[in-house]
Formats: C-alpha cells, sequence, structure tokens
C-alpha cells in the first residue's frame, strides 16, 4: 500500500485517540515463509505486502473488528477475523494452503515459485522487476540429496560451479567470474580477493538465491555476472525440530538436527547443527562441521532485532587432480582414479561470524534497517600444487607444494532506509543506502624443506609417502581495505503494466598493501614498504517492465560495472580497476499459479583484465564480452510434481587491444566458459494412490566442452550427468535413496594450472533417513 503524506498526517492523529497494530508472519505449508504476500483490512485503506521473511506490520489501525485478507500468487485466499485494540500490538502467524490442494502432513512439494526474492531487497513482486533470478530451495536441495555449494548450483542455468585443489569453490556466471558472494544478504569479501574459497556443508541453508544481470550492481563492486545469496534459516513462531542421517558410497556419512520456536512472544529462535564427512572418489576426502544459532526479538510493534551467530570447522584432503598431455590426452598407463597428492597435504577451513540487523518501522511507509556483520575466517592449506612429468612419461615429479595461511577479518555495516511514496500517478518505492566495509586480511607464506620435497611418483602403483615435507613461515602479505559506498535505487509504477527501475551507486575504495618478513613464530623481523591502491568509481542501473496481461512480464535492464585492482606486481607495478556494463532484455511468463518460464537475451563487456600466471607475474589480457541467451523453467505444474530446469548458450571471448599493439589471445574463448549448459531436475510424488507418499526424481546436467586456459590450448570436453531418486515418506518419517551419475560417465569438472584436470566422480549412491516434528 502506498500512503501519502496526508495520509500519514491522519494516521499520526488517528493515533493519538484509539489506535493498534497488527503484526505477523505468513507462512506456506511448508512452514517456509512467504514474501511478496498481499495482506489487506477488507472494507479499510489498510494494506501491505509480506517482506522477504514473511513478515508485515499495520500501524496506526482505529480500534475495532475487522475481517484480515491474506492472498498470493499459487495460494488459496485466507480470511480471519482480527480485533484491534487500544494502545496494543496483535499478532498472529497465518498458514497458506497452496492451490494444489497438497494438505496431508505426507505432501512434499518444491517450494512454489518465489513471488519475492529476498536479495532484492525491496517487496515488489519478480513479475514487476526487470531482472532474471531463480531460487534453489531447500526442497530441491532435500530432493537431490545436496550438501555442497557447487552441487547445489547444478540447480540454476549459467552458472558453472568450479572446485579446485580439493575445496575450494569459485563460479562462472553468464561466462565471467565476477560474482558477489552473500550469505544472508553480507558480501563474502573472500571470494573478491581470491576470487575462490571453502564453503562449508548446507545444514542451515534454506534456500540459495541467483540474481543474474544488470541488478547485481546493487551490491557493489565486483558484480558483473551475478549475486549468489545464501539464505539460512530463521526462526519461525510455531516449535519445529528435524533430524536426518545419511549414508553413502565412499564412505559418506553425514548427520543433520535442527529445532527453533518461540521462547515468549517477543523471542523467537533457531539452532541448527551438520556433519558432512566423506572418503571421497579418489580418496579426496572432506570433513566439514557447522553450527548455527539465530535469534529474533521483536520488542515493540515497530523494532526488531535479529542476531545469528555460525561457525565452521572443516578440513578437506587436497587434490592436484590429473595432469594431462598436449591435446588432453592421458599418460600411458594413467589411472584417472589415482590421486597423486602427498598424504600430508591438507585444507582447514574455520571462521566464525556474526550478524546483527535492526529494523524500524516508523509507518507503513517508512522502514529503517541496519545490519552489522563480522567474521574470522582462517584458510589454513599446505599442499602438492604442480604435477610435472618425467621425460619418459612413468612418473610425477611434485614440482611446486605450496603454504599459504589467510587469516581474514571482514567487518561490514549497511544502513538503509525504504520508503513508499507517491508523485500524482507515479508510485515509488525509494531505496536509500550506505554501506560500510573494513577488510584485514594477513596471508602467511612459507619456506617447505624435508626429504619428500619434490619426489617423484610413480603413475602406476604409486607410493604416495616419499618422505617427511614440512614448512616454516617467512613472511605475510597485509590486505587492508576500506569501502564506502552511498546508493539510490528508486521503483516505480508509473501504470498496472508498467514499472521502472533506477538505481545509482558511488564507491569509494582505497587498499594498503605490504608484505612484512617473520619468523617461524611469526614475529616480524622486517617491516615492507605500503603501496596504496585508491579508486572510486559512479555505477547505475535501469530498467523497465512492460505488462501487457497479468500473466506476461516483458523487461530490459542496463548497468555498469567497476571491480577495483588489488593487483601489485613483484617490481611494485599496479593495475587500473577493472570496468564495464552490461544489458539484458527478457520475458517472464507465469503459467497458472505455481510456475513461470523465464528468457533472456543478454551481453556484457569487461575491460582491463589482468591474468595471473605462475611466479607471480601478471599479464594483461585487456577485454571481453558475452553475450548468449538463457531460457529457464520453474515451479510446480501439477499437484506432486516439481520441475527445474533451464538452457543457457553464452559466447565470451576475449577482444583485441585497443591501438597498435596485439592481443595475443584475441578471439580466444574465455577460460572456465561453456557456450552450451543445460540442467532439469523433476521429482513427482503420488498424491492419491495406496502408494501415496512415493516419489521419484530425475535429472540431468550437461556440461559443454570449456577450456582450461586462455590461450585455449586444453580443453574439458562437453559431458552429460544424469542423477536420480527415489523417496517415501510416511507421517514425520521420509527416506530417499539418491543415485548420481546413473550412467557412470566418465569425465573432467575442473582444470587447475591449465592441464591438470578432475575426473568426475563415478557412479556414487546416498541413502538418507529424516524424522521432523
Amino acid at each position: 500500500m502506498v500512503v501519502t503524506d496526508d495520509q500519514l498526517h491522519a494516521q499520526s492523529q488517528t493515533t493519538v485517540a484509539h489506535t493498534g497494530s497488527l503484526r505477523g508472519q505468513i507462512t506456506a505449508e511448508t512452514g517456509e515463509p512467504l514474501p511478496g504476500i498481499t495482506v489487506r483490512l477488507n472494507e479499510t485503506g489498510y494494506g501491505t505486502v509480506t517482506d522477504a521473511d514473511g513478515r508485515f506490520l499495520l500501524s496506526a489501525i482505529p480500534a475495532g473488528n475487522y475481517t484480515l485478507a491474506v492472498s498470493g500468487v499459487g495460494y488459496h485466499v485466507a480470511e480471519q477475523r482480527v480485533t484491534i485494540s487500544n494502545r496494543k500490538t496483535t499478532e498472529l502467524s497465518l498458514q497458506l494452503s497452496s492451490r494444489t490442494g497438497q494438505l496431508s502432513e505426507i505432501t512434499i512439494t518444491s517450494a512454489q515459485k518465489s513471488a519475492v526474492t529476498s536479495v532484492n531487497k525491496i517487496a515488489v513482486p519478480i513479475r514487476d522487476l526487470p531482472l532474471t533470478t531463480s531460487t534453489i530451495s531447500a526442497r530441491t536441495l532435500e530432493q537431490r540429496g545436496t550438501d555442497d555449494l557447487g552441487e547445489a548450483m547444478k540447480n540454476t542455468t549459467g552458472v558453472r560451479a568450479n572446485n579446485t585443489y580439493g575445496g575450494f569453490q569459485h563460479f562462472t556466471i553468464r561466462g565471467f567470474n565476477n560474482f558477489v558472494l552473500l550469505v544472508d544478504g553480507v558480501r563474502d569479501e573472500r571470494h573478491n580477493i581470491s576470487t575462490s574459497a571453502p564453503a562449508t556443508n548446507l545444514a542451515n541453508i534454506e534456500r540459495i538465491e541467483v540474481l543474474k544481470g544488470p541488478a547485481s550492481v546493487l551490491y557493489g563492486h565486483s558484480a558483473l555476472g551475478g549475486i549468489i545469496n545464501l539464505v539460512r534459516k530463521r526462526p519461525t513462531s510455531e516449535q519445529k525440530a528435524d533430524f536426518s542421517a545419511s549414508y553413502g558410497s565412499f564412505n559418506t556419512r553425514r548427520m543433520r538436527v535442527g529445532a527453533g520456536g518461540a521462547l515468549s512472544k517477543k523471542l523467537l529462535y533457531r539452532v541448527d547443527a551438520g556433519l558432512s564427512a566423506t572418503d571421497g572418489y579418489r580418496q579426496s576426502g572432506m570433513n566439514t562441521n557447522n553450527a548455527y544459532l539465530a535469534l529474533d526479538y521483536t520488542p515493540t510493534a515497530h523494532d526488531n532485532f535479529y542476531l545469528t551467530i555460525g561457525a565452521n570447522h572443516d578440513k578437506y584432503a587436497t587434490d592436484a587432480g590429473i595432469p594431462m598431455l598436449e591435446g588432453g590426452k592421458l599418460a600411458p598407463g594413467m589411472n584417472v582414479d589415482t590421486r597423486y597428492n602427498d598424504p600430508a597435504d591438507f585444507l582447514k577451513n574455520t571462521q566464525y561470524n556474526v550478524q546483527l540487523r535492526y529494523t524500524h518501522q516508523f509507518s507503513n511507509s517508512l522502514l529503517l534497517s541496519n545490519q552489522l556483520s563480522y567474521s574470522d575466517d582462517n584458510i589454513n592449506y599446505f599442499s602438492t600444487e604442480e604435477l610435472t612429468f618425467n621425460k619418459t612419461l612413468d612418473s610425477l615429479k611434485r614440482t611446486s607444494p605450496l603454504y599459504f595461511n589467510h587469516l581474514t577479518k571482514p567487518l561490514q555495516n549497511q544502513l538503509e532506509l525504504t520508503y513508499n511514496t507517491q508523485t500524482g500517478k507515479i508510485e515509488h518505492k525509494v531505496l536509500v543506502g550506505y554501506s560500510f566495509s573494513y577488510l584485514d586480511r594477513k596471508t602467511y607464506s612459507a619456506n617447505i624443506f624435508g626429504a619428500g620435497l619434490h619426489a617423484q611418483v610413480a603413475i602406476q602403483n604409486p607410493v604416495l609417502n616419499q618422505g617427511n615435507v614440512d614448512y616454516y613461515t617467512t613472511q605475510y602479505k597485509a590486505t587492508e581495505e576500506t569501502v564506502h559506498g552511498f546508493y539510490l535505487q528508486d521503483w516505480l509504477k508509473f501504470s498496472d503494466k508498467l514499472k521502472g527501475l533506477v538505481g545509482l551507486r558511488y564507491d569509494i575504495f582505497k587498499g594498503t598493501y605490504y608484505t612484512n618478513k617473520v619468523d617461524a613464530s611469526r614475529h616480524i623481523t622486517d617491516r615492507g614498504a605500503k603501496t596504496d591502491i585508491p579508486a572510486a568509481a559512479l555505477t547505475y542501473r535501469a530498467g523497465l517492465v512492460y505488462q501487457p496481461t497479468k500473466a506476461l512480464s516483458v523487461y530490459g535492464s542496463y548497468s555498469t560495472y567497476f571491480k577495483p585492482s588489488r593487483r601489485v606486481a613483484p617490481n611494485g607495478e599496479t593495475f587500473d580497476p577493472e570496468d564495464g556494463y552490461q544489458g539484458e532484455v527478457g520475458a517472464r511468463l507465469e503459467l497458472g499459479h505455481s510456475w513461470a518460464v523465464n528468457g533472456s537475451v543478454y551481453y556484457m563487456r569487461k575491460n582491463n583484465q589482468v591474468e595471473s600466471l605462475p611466479g607471480g607475474v601478471y599479464k594483461r589480457i585487456g577485454s571481453a564480452d558475452s553475450r548468449g541467451y538463457e531460457l529457464e523453467l520453474q515451479g510446480s505444474p501439477l499437484a506432486g510434481l516439481d520441475v527445474n530446469a533451464g538452457y543457457t548458450f553464452t559466447n565470451a571471448e576475449y577482444r583485441p587491444f585497443e591501438g597498435k599493439e596485439i592481443n595475443t589471445v584475441a578471439g580466444k574463448t574465455v577460460a572456465m566458459a561453456p557456450k552450451h549448459m543445460a540442467n532439469l531436475w523433476a521429482n513427482y510424488q503420488l498424491q492419491r494412490s495406496v502408494l501415496r507418499g512415493l516419489s521419484v526424481g530425475m535429472g540431468l546436467n550437461y556440461m559443454g566442452d570449456s577450456y582450461a586456459n586462455s590461450a585455449n590450448t586444453y580443453i574439458l570436453p562437453a559431458y552429460t550427468v544424469i542423477d536420480a531418486a527415489l523417496g517415501y515418506q510416511i507421517g514425520k518419517i521420509g527416506l530417499r535413496l539418491n543415485v548420481n551419475n546413473l550412467a557412470n560417465e566418465r569425465y573432467f569438472a575442473n582444470v587447475i594450472i591449465t592441464n591438470q584436470f578432475y575426473p568426475g566422480a563415478t557412479r556414487n549412491y546416498l541413502l538418507t533417513l529424516k524424522y521432523s516434528l
């Protein structure tokens, strides 16, 4: 509802008399919060839309009895009598039933297609925004037996997940590796510094939102291809608990436990813990453990405090992959199932993070929020990296072992004001924000020694332990960065058929970088010179949505891009920031009430690229552009049937240098940017037969050819992986069997150092038992 200044004044006058407030949360049958749901008091002017967490607030309502009407796409309209008392806040929780009529306790459905995604920052339905977005729900993750972020991204098109060195996750979106990872809307800056970082298991994840295209500029620098937002589970007013245990191939073990509910009328809680361990295909195992606490405190009808605390302690057996010969050929006698790392190699990640968000609702039209976050992240890594053939191709030399220890401590704050207003016949949702980020990072490096250093390992029947290998620290590289971001966004409703979105953002970046020598105890012995890299940029976006019918939205949008350069060459040389732009035209068609098809055509350009080569060398590779199109379908077309499918075509190539200098990679395909990607997941649960509760799932993922480097000298061949699932739900107990790589496809999934390929896992299964209260 849009409230004018006159109405606000009238409300304030009424408040002095006999008024109260109505506050609540709208959820689905699964307990999942429902954003974008319309809430109104019949025969009055009071109404609003639920926020990203399904919550709403109506203030300054004259005391009396009313009928509350709640409605949303894909759900039955619900009505409930409410009584508003003088100077009191009436609270309620309401659950909407889906229009598929799935009301039984055993029904398993995918989350309905989201009406609103929280990554938008404003409570506006997706169909009214000029953007491309998709959501991977907890239900989909559960159906696929997914516990890894990279594996989860198989459920959205246009995103290529890359898992390297055993545990580092990084992604390319629409051909470029420029993305921003968020956790509950807070940037994970580790990815912007190193382009990759470990990710713990998904035990506390409610859904994963992927925002692609020009809209991503709202979140600041480095967001060209898109945003990946991990949304953690929130407290609910109803008491809930669940437990699951899994066992599968490669000695895979998982255990999850979670619970939540109300500690009082004003305080809600949620706790989750997860353990995931596996010996892994090729003995590239891992052990991830995390715990999470969320507290939701509402002291008054206008104020809310939301506190989250998370921690994880993870360990990975690192993996240097399989070195390939020229042309991508295997060496004679080499078995891809063999891992050639030293048994002493390790990757460890420990992190503690805390977020505190405060919101104050001044009125139905004015909301203030502040989100403060801090994390302490420790990545400790010691591993074989480069494997080099000897002349006779019968052994490998562990050429380049590496040790580093990243200690990253980011402090961030986002202050935002959202205001709904109207100028003439044009409605506005205005967002004004200021973000502050301070990053303190130290990366320790070391000299490596021992009898096993640079050992030769036979290709066939290798003896992996070739003697002791150890290290002592010698220096650390310091990164100190401060970013101030100022942004303004306005969503405009010109008419029922025409909406618009405009936004501006100004970032002021300052980075300071230096290297200090240390002794084995990490005490500083010599301080290095500091290099400052300042940068500032104005970025903007604009878009329009036209809706000729209620079911169809046609949109177009454009934005600019900026990424500061953090690189300092050994000779002290620094580099210009990356910049660029992107445009997108698309259409969204809502088919029925519970599923939708989205198609888009896009173009992206980025300039001033620098490639990191072995030995600390940096190479300018200039500009690149990416053009392509996407088609994605998500939802529940039939009762009990969940479908998630997509296809992306991307042509990402390096461009010639401007001027006389020749770019040797001009015309080459951007590394790790396949031209063709496709995904499908369908799950159907029987609804009314004697086998009610039985579900069957089937999916596939196709990945086209990918080049391993900018010179396109090595190629990862295309592959298709088919997965299947069989489940049965009876009452509160569920049992599910997942079989991945059903056809036992032999393929290479990822690559490091140009020619060291990672074989994909062979056929494997996972059996899961779940109990819910």
